[in-house]
């Protein structure tokens, strides 16, 4: 079996990335999300007012706009370790929850920061992680599962929130 090269290692993860962040780049073949143009958190995340987004989907549940802020948390310190600075030995992750309501000028700004974030993250990831450390290149790899993850809390909650289950 032969070697993977480093270049199409990266653009697959990048790939995924942007799959689980943007939806997928050919929705008929997906890896992660459903086969809908912009179905990644973003994509969600627009089809959502507010509110909705500040409504926990139960008594002390967290919000989808505090999954969307710490994402934002989240992403930002993966971004500051691809330019090799270690953000993470003094994140503050319990901070990242803290956002639990947002008004409509809340909700535009955080998700235009996110997009934001996101693309700085991607062209970060393309040019090359570096692959030296073992830690930013597990943190890079860890970026698909921990966006699946609030892809899928977000969804979920949304859920809860248009549908809830009768007794």
């Amino acid at each position: 079996m032969g070697q993977i090269s480093t270049e199409s290692f990266v653009e697959a993860i990048a790939s995924l990335i942007e799959e689980v962040h943007v939806g997928p780049a050919e929705p008929r073949a997906t890896w992660i999300t459903s086969n809908r143009p912009a179905s990644g958190f973003l994509g969600t995340l627009d089809t959502l007012s507010a509110s909705v987004a500040s409504k926990p989907p139960a008594p002390g549940m967290n919000t989808i706009a505090a999954h969307s802020a710490h994402l934002l948390f989240a992403l930002s310190l993966a971004l500051r370790a691809m330019y090799g600075e270690n953000p993470y030995a003094t994140a503050k992750w319990e901070e990242s929850w803290r956002t639990q309501t947002v008004d409509d000028a809340a909700w535009t700004a955080l998700r235009a920061d996110l997009r934001r974030v996101h693309g700085e993250l991607i062209a970060a990831i393309r040019r090359g992680p570096p692959l030296d450390d073992p830690d930013v290149f597990k943190g890079v790899i860890s970026l698909v599962g921990h966006g699946a993850y609030h892809l899928g809390a977000m969804q979920t909650i949304h859920r809860q929130l248009t549908n809830p289950l009768r007794p």
